[in-house]
């Protein structure tokens, strides 16, 4: 999982000015070290501290303690936060808990890196380890525990029958979805703005250049690789992973990307563009990432195709209309890319996969004995689950996507008025 890290670094600074390029990489390097050290003091806790509730390992059923105040009213099943585990990377406890520690902090450290990579060329290298740590040490494990950790956006199957609560099997929302949208966040926040390379004379959006594109390559093909890391490295997986299919998803959904968003260069500019190219195949694995057991092999070729549209097209809404100055496109990338996963899983999840995901459905669901997580294309013999896993996943975009932008806003918004204007 710590090549997705590395990857995403590479296809950042691949896009930075060159004379510049290596002080992102370096700063981005620290705050990737430091949100190791906060997410373990504190962050973990924060997410995992209710872990046992949902999770029958041996090893985590001590740590039960997840807080809520709509607990009294509306019954369990609403957790906010856990309370439970922290200082983990102090003292080791047992090897469940630390393996589950070793995973997420690199989850948690490649979302915060982002707005890290975005704003470093431009802001005082202080000013964002401030800001990572603040994102890594809470904000970004609040959002992980209603996804991952116990928390209610996890539990909707259970309290409102909403399919089986919000499903992302591998982070297109609580990691890259919050990555990208606390990029946008820091961005208006700290006020870095668009000012030219919006579009050609021909009112034709013109994209950035790769300043190192041969670095930006090699990023989107270890984002693939660790992106299937993320998958079979996972110390907790609940059930027999389909393995094989998993691996064609993947693959499919990531040439789909980079077959339409290259295509959309070149017919727009004239010449393939190697920015598009190996963003497009990140983007595809970003929005796949969420459905990747529960769809089948067209479903990923469509997922990762729209993703590669939307890149392009998001790109220019983002330099035009918001004058966001996302030099590496890491809003379109991650952020809108990651939406996008997170409400196709209910579009094309077919339910062959997932029976009892997140405790909901165990034995049957919708009254058909072993369907799992589905979606409206369901296959033959289940019963479509719409809108209520829609609904669940259009609650997880809406409340981690909300958290992730207005909490990055506020942080960088209040560091801009301690530590100065952009350079």
């Amino acid at each position: 999982m710590y090549l997705v890290p590395l990857a995403v670094l590479l296809v950042a600074a691949g896009a930075v000015e060159e004379r510049r390029a290596a002080r992102a990489a370096t700063v981005a390097l620290i705050a990737f070290a430091l949100v190791l050290i906060v997410y373990g003091a504190a962050g973990f806790g924060f997410q995992f501290g209710g872990i046992g509730l949902v999770n029958d390992a041996l090893g985590l059923k001590a740590l039960v303690r997840e807080w809520s105040p709509l607990d009294p009213v509306l019954g369990l099943g609403w957790g906010i936060i856990g309370l439970d585990a922290f200082g983990i990377n102090f003292v080791f406890v047992n090897p469940d808990i630390t393996n589950l520690y070793l995973y997420h902090a690199a989850l948690a450290a490649t979302a915060v890196m982002m707005p890290v990579l975005a704003l470093a060329a431009r802001v005082r290298s202080r000013v964002l380890v401030v800001g990572a740590a603040l994102l890594g040490i809470f904000f970004y494990p609040l959002a992980a525990n209603w996804a991952w950790g116990g928390g209610w956006l996890q539990q909707f199957g259970l309290t409102s029958a909403l399919g089986h609560g919000m499903v992302d099997f591998a982070g297109s929302g609580v990691v890259f979805m919050f990555g990208g949208l606390a990029t946008l966040g820091a961005l208006l926040g700290y006020g870095v703005r668009s000012h030219t390379r919006v579009t050609t004379a021909a009112n034709i959006p013109e994209f950035p250049s790769a300043h190192l594109p041969l670095l930006m390559i090699l990023g989107a093909f270890l984002f693939m690789i660790g992106a299937g890391v993320i998958v079979f490295g996972d110390p907790f997986q609940v059930q027999d992973l389909p393995v094989t299919q998993i691996e064609l998803n993947l693959v499919n959904a990531a040439m789909a990307g980079l077959v339409v968003a290259t295509m959309y260069g070149w017919f727009v500019s004239g010449e393939p563009l190697a920015m598009l190219a190996a963003r497009g195949a990140v983007a595809g694995v970003v929005a796949v990432s969420a459905s990747l057991p529960f769809i089948p092999a067209w479903a990923a070729l469509v997922i990762g195709g729209v993703a590669g549209l939307l890149l392009p097209l998001t790109t220019y809404a983002v330099e035009r209309w918001i004058r966001a100055d996302d030099q590496p496109l890491l809003v379109p990338t991650f952020g809108v890319a990651g939406m996008w996963g997170l409400l196709a899983l209910s579009i094309f999840a077919d339910g062959t996969y997932g029976v009892g995901w997140n405790k909901t459905g165990i034995g049957r669901h919708l009254g058909v004995a072993g369907q799992g997580v589905t979606g409206i294309f369901a296959q033959s013999g289940f019963v479509p689950d719409s809108p209520g896993q829609m609904e669940a996943q259009f609650f997880g975009i809406v409340a981690i996507g909300l958290l992730a932008f207005v909490a990055s806003f506020a942080i960088f918004f209040a560091l801009r008025r301690i530590g100065g204007k952009p350079e």
